[in-house]
């Protein structure tokens, strides 16, 4: 792993029973001025987390982009581990779309989110 998913600190962990799952221990780096983690970190691994269950499904020649993105902010984190976790909900010949669920380490949820994802060849 390498690049902004680095420099975010994030754990890719992989698929889990029919789940795409990634993780990140947010610390002070990740905060805004008001001690919450910041939105843009939210949307950071929602994006990732669709995007790579998304590959999991898509032939080895292909790549994907993320054309859609919408996200609801449910509740405030001020630090600890998340868990964002992704399912397929349709995986056609040229689109992709996935929901994800973002998770405190308590098991309370932080954010949903949902994406249109494009396929394309190399």
């Amino acid at each position: 792993m390498q690049g902004f998913n680095t420099l975010l600190g994030l754990t890719i962990v992989g698929p889990s029973e029919g789940r795409f799952i990634v993780e990140l221990d947010a610390d002070e780096r990740h905060m805004h001025d008001l001690g919450q983690v910041h939105g843009g970190v939210y949307l950071a691994l929602a994006d990732t987390v669709m995007a790579r269950a998304a590959r999991a499904r898509i032939d080895a020649d292909e790549y994907v982009q993320t054309v859609d993105l919408r996200t609801s902010f449910l509740r405030p984190c001020s630090g600890g581990r998340i868990i964002a976790s992704a399912a397929i909900i349709q995986c056609g010949r040229r689109f992709v779309f996935a929901e994800a669920t973002l998770e405190s380490d308590t098991g309370k949820i932080l954010a949903t989110s949902s994406a249109s994802i494009v396929r394309s060849r190399f």
